[in-house]
């Protein structure tokens, strides 16, 4: 048996309980992992609440844990790329990683660096492929201004490094108490407003915006039309991240996730990371990751 997280209702945080479940031996083409960490996402809250059940039915007893890192206890027939002891992170397709242990496809685990921590690592898949996506998808190249909205959520934080690391220059959009870690990270920054004043705000700033890339939610497309910028350079990251989770993943995620975990090694990409809680305390975690204005992620220490 392993401790794992489930839930049986719709509902907040005080649904959810660590129980006792099943371990499991990986079939062919899977691998055991023992967990060290595991990122919550804002994703895991609303689908919990119910907010996503019609998009993406889920049946119950729910786990949660979409993403985590860990060590290889265990290797089932036919996998060649990893072996037990092998340090790894990656995605749980049935959102069990909130668990001591999780059983995963060998094709959703990369390897881990050892520069890089498990709370980290364990924290990355999600937020860190979100990003990654909606910049490659917007065409950010050298030159170009970016406009982030919600620069300091978990995939604004690593949407502002990616796009800077492309050689773009990064406008961000947060509240004051962020914009000292947006200038540490060669971003310049602005202050939220509607989609009207902040396009004034931005005008006054730069001469032209190319690309918009919105994490909160807000009207993006009218920002984007008021800057005059491309419709296909302007994305909405909680649809994608969404679809992430718990619909249809871009194919290329493992080979995505393996190059941004290199970027973090070679800390050219940093992963802030909040605090962490013991799996038995998720309930009071997951409480704390849904509190506004947080910048860094939470984790899970099992």
């Amino acid at each position: 048996m392993t401790r794992a997280v489930r839930f049986e209702r719709w509902g907040g945080p005080d649904v959810l309980q660590v129980v006792d479940v099943p371990s499991g031996a990986p079939r062919r083409g899977e691998v055991r992992v023992t967990v060290r960490a595991a990122g919550i996402t804002a994703g895991e809250s609303a689908a919990r609440e119910g907010a996503l059940a019609q998009l993406y039915p889920m049946t119950f007893p729910a786990g949660t844990g979409a993403e985590f890192a860990g060590v290889v206890t265990g290797v089932g027939e036919g996998v060649q790329d990893f072996a037990v002891g092998d340090e790894v992170l990656g995605w749980s397709p049935e959102h069990r990683g909130h668990a001591e242990a999780v059983v995963v496809p060998a094709e959703a685990l990369v390897a881990k660096p050892a520069a890089v921590s498990w709370e980290v690592a364990g924290a990355l898949y999600v937020a860190g492929v979100t990003a990654y996506t909606c910049v490659q998808d917007t065409a950010v190249r050298d030159g170009d201004v970016v406009l982030v909205v919600g620069a300091t959520s978990d995939v604004g934080t690593l949407a502002v490094q990616l796009a800077r690391l492309c050689g773009a220059s990064v406008l961000g959009v947060a509240e004051a108490e962020h914009h000292e870690w947006l200038h540490a990270h060669g971003a310049d920054a602005v202050v939220p407003g509607d989609a009207g004043l902040l396009a004034r705000v931005v005008r006054a700033r730069t001469s032209r915006v190319d690309v918009v890339i919105d994490t909160t939610g807000a009207d993006a497309d009218h920002l984007a039309q008021a800057l005059g910028v491309d419709p296909g350079r302007c994305v909405a990251t909680l649809p994608r991240e969404a679809d992430l989770e718990f619909g249809t993943p871009p194919a290329r995620r493992a080979e995505v996730l393996a190059e941004l975990v290199e970027l973090v090694a070679a800390d050219r990409l940093h992963v802030p990371i909040a605090e962490a809680f013991p799996l038995t305390e998720v309930a009071e975690a997951f409480a704390t990751a849904e509190l506004p204005h947080r910048r860094g992620r939470i984790v899970l220490l099992p």
